[in-house]
């Protein structure tokens, strides 16, 4: 492809390529971008596993009487019954982060009972 030069300073000369040859120049330019742009992402670390896992057990202190929802403060944990089955902690104004699975719970209010390591 030949270089786009000024003829009469304002106008420039640029010769015109078939599909094929287009084609073969947008590939090329591609591949380099590519590359260009892959080099520069930062590696992310590899987990790795921790090694042996000790199985502790924990007794928790839950509230007897239930408490708003809206009383609990961020990152508060919280079980919906006395026992503590199910295991919660508040994460947001009207969000809460199950436990035992790993999920986000929406929540609009309730009673709960709030526990203690």
């Amino acid at each position: 492809m030949a270089d786009a030069t000024l003829t009469n300073g304002n106008l420039p000369n640029v010769e015109i390529l078939s599909k094929e040859q287009a084609k073969a120049i947008h590939a090329q330019l591609n591949r380099f971008y590519k590359k260009e742009t892959s080099s520069k992402k930062k590696q992310k670390p590899l987990l790795k596993p921790i090694g042996d896992i000790n199985v502790e057990t924990k007794q928790l202190k839950i509230q007897k009487s239930p408490v708003d929802f809206d009383d609990l403060k961020t990152g508060m944990l919280f079980s919906l019954d006395p026992t503590g089955t199910v295991l919660y902690a508040k994460s947001g104004k009207e969000r809460a982060l199950c436990l035992n699975t790993m999920s986000p719970v929406p929540v609009g209010g309730a009673s709960v009972y709030r526990v203690f390591l």
